[in-house]
């Protein structure tokens, strides 16, 4: 996916949306091809993401956001990285992910 700057037009058609950080596998695997710690500071591309998600948020959009680790060496890095770029903005505070159960299954006799 683009950054947010580079979007030339509204990519929501939904309620909800999803962002994908993947980062470039064969660039990062250049760095490192164990996933413990951050190798490419991506601070600047996650400010501008907080940024871009509060705007979306502000619409009501739910978005679920993901991070592999060739995208700066780490997932959860990743994701710790954007909640705390999130928080120093004092933007307010999202929801927590909660598990949802199935819905109970019919039976046929």
């Amino acid at each position: 996916m683009p950054s947010p700057a580079e979007l030339q037009f509204d990519p929501i058609t939904t309620d909800w949306t999803y962002i994908r950080w993947l980062g470039d596998r064969k660039s990062i695997e250049e760095q490192t091809t164990i996933w413990d710690k951050t190798v490419v500071d991506r601070t600047s591309e996650l400010s501008s993401w907080v940024d871009y998600c509060y705007q979306i948020r502000k619409r009501g959009v739910l978005i679920y956001a993901y991070a592999n680790n060739h995208y700066a060496g780490h997932a959860p890095a990743t994701i710790k990285q954007f909640q705390q770029l999130w928080q120093q903005k004092g933007l307010p505070e999202f929801n927590k992910p909660t598990r949802m159960r199935p819905k109970e299954s019919l039976l046929f006799e």
